[in-house]
């Protein structure tokens, strides 16, 4: 009986804000999943332990490089690097002139 071949890797690839000198921190790991959707599963998890408060940017990709899972969540308010200024139509209303 031949052997089963490993699942295909998938990269994550972050970028996380950070308060030092430098900014960010850039990480690139390999993900082994059973499926893309075990994969995603474990891209979400790790993202969020790399976050831990702070903002970011992530994509998984498969090994075609194709972007099969993304996010950019927001900074929640008093943590890690400031948020990004809303443009166009989602810009708050800054009221009254």
């Amino acid at each position: 009986m031949a052997p089963v071949p490993p699942p295909p890797p998938y990269r994550l690839q972050c970028i996380v804000h950070r308060e030092s000198t430098s900014g960010i921190i850039i990480h690139d790991e390999q993900i082994l999943g059973t499926s893309e959707a075990a994969a995603v599963a474990d891209a979400k998890a790790r993202f969020a332990h790399l976050l831990a408060g702070r903002s970011g940017s992530a994509a998984l990709r498969d090994a075609a490089g194709r972007v099969v899972w993304s996010a950019r969540p927001d900074t929640p308010p008093g943590a890690g690097a400031p948020r990004a200024a809303a443009s166009g139509a989602d810009a708050p209303d800054p009221g009254p002139p």
